[in-house]
């Protein structure tokens, strides 16, 4: 198959939605996506208390640099809605621009470590890969049509967003301008686990409608190969 890197999502700022049955799995694979990405990444984990992550999963590993690994609860990301509404009824001047008073409410609506990451990105170049993993820790804190406004303020902002989510895909994903399907269930045979895409690019490998073998991605499969 055509062999383009699978960074070169990333060469500006996108949003990817990366599904499947397996978590240890989901979060190899969100890793092969952007380990060649230059300007680097920031992973978030959403953990339940006292979890420990399988002996099998990246995150059991020492791949993910220490200072841009971070874990929170499901609840520290929870919407800040009324911050936005506030903004919306008087914060911003009247006369501004009913674009800029959506963006300025929007952002003010991100969880606040969201809103602390995106103000310490670096402005100029490459946009930095945001990964939040175990994303459907989140499902029950935002409705579908909240869905759109989150992540395009994260992209509006800067950066680049990829989210994991193991569990059944919600409607709002499809607010993501990427939205891909894994199938497989243990790292060890990641080979023959198939991704599909749902949406994606109209040509190279992530085309919308792709689907293929991990094995067969060579980019991938270079990556993984070296770790798994």
């Amino acid at each position: 198959m055509h062999d383009s890197p699978p960074s070169e999502m990333f060469s500006r700022s996108t949003s990817v939605f990366l599904c499947g049955d397996s978590r240890p799995l989901l979060n190899w694979v969100a890793y092969a996506l952007i380990a060649a990405h230059s300007a680097g990444l920031v992973w978030t984990n959403i953990q339940l208390e006292d979890e420990v992550p399988d002996d099998a999963d990246l995150l059991s590993t020492k791949l993910l640099p220490p200072d841009r690994f971070l874990t929170v609860s499901p609840k520290e990301l929870a919407p800040d809605d009324f911050a936005g509404n506030v903004a919306l009824g008087g914060l911003v001047r009247s006369d501004e621009p009913p674009d800029v008073v959506r963006r300025f409410a929007d952002f003010l609506r991100l969880p606040l470590h969201t809103q602390a990451l995106l103000s310490r990105l670096p402005r100029d170049g490459t946009a930095v890969v945001l990964v939040l993993s175990n994303g459907h820790r989140i499902a029950a804190l935002y409705t579908t049509a909240t869905v759109a406004p989150t992540v395009r303020s994260i992209v509006e902002a800067g950066a680049s967003l990829l989210m994991t989510w193991a569990d059944a895909p919600p409607g709002g994903r499809l607010a993501f301008e990427h939205v891909l399907h894994l199938r497989g269930n243990a790292p060890a045979a990641w080979r023959d686990a198939v991704l599909r895409v749902e949406k994606g690019s109209s040509s190279g490998p992530l085309r919308t409608g792709a689907e293929f073998r991990l094995g067969d991605w060579p980019m991938v499969a270079s990556i993984l190969g070296k770790s798994l």
